[in-house]
Formats: C-alpha cells, sequence, structure tokens
C-alpha cells in the first residue's frame, strides 16, 4: 500500500468521524432516547436484540461517541440502536 493511499484512507476515517459528530445526529439520538423512555423500551432489550453491549448503549445515549469502538463499529452500533427504536416505535402505533 502506498503511502498516499494510506493518507487517503486517514482522510476517510476523519471524515466519517466529524460526521457523526454533527448535530443533526446527536439531536436524533437524544430524541430517540426520549422516545425509548416514554416507551418503557429497556436498553437491555435493545442489548439482547442488537448483540451491543450495554457499556456502548449507555456511551451513544449519553452522547459519548468517542467511548465507541472505531469505524465501522460506531456508525453500526448507532444505526442499530436507532433502527430498534424506530421500528419499535412504528409496530407501537
Amino acid at each position: 500500500m502506498s503511502l498516499e493511499h494510506f493518507n487517503d484512507k486517514i482522510d476517510v476515517s476523519l471524515s466519517r468521524i466529524e460526521d457523526i459528530d454533527n448535530t443533526s445526529l446527536l439531536r436524533k439520538i437524544k430524541n430517540l432516547k426520549e422516545i425509548r423512555l416514554s416507551t418503557d423500551i429497556e436498553l437491555r432489550a435493545i442489548a439482547d436484540k442488537t448483540k451491543i453491549s450495554m457499556k456502548n448503549l449507555k456511551s451513544i445515549e449519553r452522547l459519548e461517541l468517542e467511548k465507541l469502538p472505531s469505524e465501522p463499529w460506531r456508525n453500526s452500533f448507532i444505526t442499530q440502536y436507532c433502527n430498534f427504536i424506530e421500528e419499535f416505535n412504528s409496530e407501537d402505533h
């Protein structure tokens, strides 16, 4: 792998990290947490279904995304968390 190719991969990874910290994502997570709490979805149920650890789910809900594993796990965990609550909420209504 050339140094230029390696630098390009680093740039892509950094841009993904920056994208994950955007305000709209943080707002979405906060809103979904509120939905989860108001509909009595247990965090344990999300952990059991998605196989994401409680520690990582708590980091998502605390908006401490820097404590999550690096790409691609970070985006996967956040996506699964969001999808679980959105699907549960759409089935409920």
